[in-house]
């Protein structure tokens, strides 16, 4: 399960290795839950035997509390002894080698400290020394998911962000006028006032990508914290679904389909095909979307082929995909309602899938019946060129790409940047640009079976 996590114990507790119920206290409730788990099975090796705790909720077989007092990467007899010792001592839940000066750099570049994900487990303690005080490290996973806890010991909130610096066309970091990097954000969470349970962030990354973690406080807000970090393949678990194997919650049909909300323009749904019984049909969920006149987007993935649609109102299917290879389904809709159906592409096969919709809606193009006005007479993908170039050098530059195409300003953008330059010189080219989207690979949503990185080629109609 997590074989190559080696060195420090990600199911330990990295502020009290006794405190495994992680409610800032040590009490017989600690040594209980090493000796429930031992009870029921989950002796020995834990890395064989259970996620970490910092991925409770997200993947099926996840501890729900910290099980490794000793940090040994085992749960042994030796843990519940390890908390009745510390109670037995009066030892309680402290930060007693939390430094008492800043010791982080409070700015993104290369002074951040750097933790060592090569084994696939870092861990850092520190605090928040003084009013306004920020602490900076960096990470540069080598797998494609990053799982990131923030434990308190301040008495307030504190913050956790993670960024990546921009580039310009020769990669070198975006400096602003004070000369720090230009950064973009992709992931926050925040700890609860005066709570001992983690703020928690998982995201996808791009091996080899340095990103940034950022502490901070609310006004006045100073204390210890400590960081926990595991960099991960989603493909490793189970993902925790929707609802149970064989508890069905999605309608068949139209009339009883999920209704889905788009968040910015996407959602995400992680379910099951459910078995069915007696001569029923084969299990299949219906979703309804209110779309925006431009792109519809699906993409579905699963341990066993999935057939997966796009209907419209009337129930009309528009297109279908067999998501056995993790395509994706683009399509240029008119605003209006519209319907994806998900089903087994066998009907013997259940299990858990994940299904991404993305809706953003197509910017304006002005036409006044000859092409752009500024550059009449070119045809539609030339203009959408020409609309990018905007120093009309006839090359597009990450700077111009960041600054007009829809989240070209992120991680995901970076990389589809990446793609379409074949020749790699830092711009793209009106043939680089047609060429490259025809086989443009996204980047997948998290989900059962997905191998991270850019895996989904797209599959257009009109």
């Amino acid at each position: 399960m997590l074989a190559t996590v080696t060195g420090e114990s990600p199911w330990q507790n990295p502020v009290d290795g006794a405190d495994l119920n992680c409610d800032g206290t040590l009490s017989a409730a600690d040594a209980l839950v090493a000796i429930n788990a031992i009870n029921s099975g989950t002796s020995g090796d834990l890395h064989a035997k259970v996620a970490p705790m910092a991925l409770w909720g997200r993947v099926e077989g996840a501890a729900k509390d910290y099980l490794d007092a000793d940090g040994d990467g085992q749960l042994t007899a030796v843990d519940p002894l390890m908390v009745i010792n510390a109670i037995n001592s009066g030892r309680h839940f402290g930060w007693q080698d939390i430094p008492a000066e800043d010791a982080q750099a409070d700015v993104v570049g290369s002074s951040a400290q750097s933790l060592d994900l090569s084994h696939g487990f870092a861990k850092v303690r520190s605090a928040i020394n003084v009013d306004g005080d920020m602490d900076v490290f960096q990470v540069a996973p080598t797998k494609g998911e990053l799982n990131i806890a923030l434990l308190s010991g301040a008495r307030g909130a504190l913050h956790l962000s993670v960024v990546t610096i921009n580039l310009d066309d020769a990669g070198q970091p975006i400096l602003d006028t004070d000369g720090n990097p230009v950064t973009t954000e992709v992931a926050t969470a925040d700890t609860n006032t005066d709570s001992h349970q983690p703020a928690k962030v998982n995201l996808d990354v791009q091996p080899g990508t340095t990103y940034y973690l950022v502490v901070s406080g609310d006004a006045g807000v100073m204390g210890g914290y400590a960081l926990a970090v595991l960099n991960y393949e989603e493909a490793d678990f189970t993902p925790v679904t929707d609802s149970p194997l064989g508890t069905d919650i999605h309608g068949n049909k139209i009339g009883t389909a999920t209704t889905l909300v788009l968040n910015n323009g996407r959602t995400d749904v992680t379910s099951n095909i459910d078995p069915v019984t007696g001569n029923a049909e084969a299990d299949q969920d219906f979703f309804k979307i209110d779309a925006v006149a431009g792109k519809l987007a699906v993409t579905a993935d699963s341990e066993f082929p999935l057939s997966v649609s796009i209907l419209d109102s009337a129930g009309a299917v528009k297109g279908t995909i067999v998501a056995s290879d993790r395509s994706a389904l683009v399509m240029n809709v008119p605003a209006g309602t519209y319907y994806v159906s998900v089903v087994a592409g066998a009907a013997t096969d259940t299990g858990a899938y994940h299904l991404s919709v993305v809706n953003l809606a197509t910017p304006a193009v002005p036409d006044h019946g000859h092409g752009m006005p500024e550059r009449p007479g070119l045809s539609v993908a030339e203009a959408i060129f020409a609309k990018f170039d905007t120093d009309g050098d006839d090359a597009v530059s990450l700077i111009e790409f960041e600054a007009k195409v829809p989240g070209g300003k992120t991680v995901v953008g970076d990389q589809v940047f990446t793609r379409l330059d074949a020749n790699a010189d830092g711009s793209l080219s009106m043939d680089e640009v047609v060429e490259g989207l025809a086989k443009l690979h996204l980047p997948h949503a998290q989900g059962p079976g997905r191998h991270g990185g850019m895996v989904a080629p797209i599959v257009t109609t009109r």
